[in-house]
């Protein structure tokens, strides 16, 4: 599959994804957290393509899920442009080829991105239970990569994408 053809597949695959995030996925809740597939999709484009690219389908993800967040707008856009940089230069440092290491990167990143975003918004004045704020960085971040080692362990789409 040419270059040209991936960028537009994330690109796709970041308005469809986040479309099944905002509605299909309330029906999969578990203990009021579900996973983030816009997050996945920028892990993935930050493995899959080059800085630039990474960056720019990073930040749209970024961009795409602050529309409809509740506050905060232009934390998760400044936050997937971070973390596709990092991202970036990790991938440069060790080799993450196989499902479970990106799991675990996966893992890892979420439970960042919810903390930091969670201490943000404790910060700004807004009120959240210790144990709503637990729930959230944990099980979020476990149900996430659960799903992408899922979905990329039965389905044919990692060889399409990265």
């Amino acid at each position: 599959m040419g270059n040209g053809l991936r960028k537009l597949l994330f690109l796709l695959l970041i308005v469809i994804l986040g479309i099944v995030q905002l509605t299909i996925l309330d029906y999969f809740k578990i203990f009021t957290v579900k996973p983030d597939f816009l997050l996945i999709n920028m892990v993935l484009a930050s493995l899959a393509f080059e800085f630039r690219w990474a960056f720019v389908l990073s930040v749209f993800a970024g961009v795409f899920k602050d529309a409809f967040a509740v506050a905060g707008f232009g934390l998760n856009t400044l936050l997937f442009g971070l973390w596709s940089f990092l991202i970036v230069r990790l991938s440069k440092e060790i080799t993450l080829d196989n499902n479970v290491t990106r799991a675990v990167l996966i893992f890892i990143v979420t439970a960042v991105h919810n903390t930091i975003t969670g201490l943000i918004f404790i910060y700004l004045g807004n009120l959240i239970p210790l144990g709503i704020f637990l729930r959230i960085v944990a099980i979020e971040s476990i149900y996430t990569a659960a799903v992408f080692w899922l979905v990329f362990k039965f389905s044919p789409l990692k060889t399409v994408l990265i």
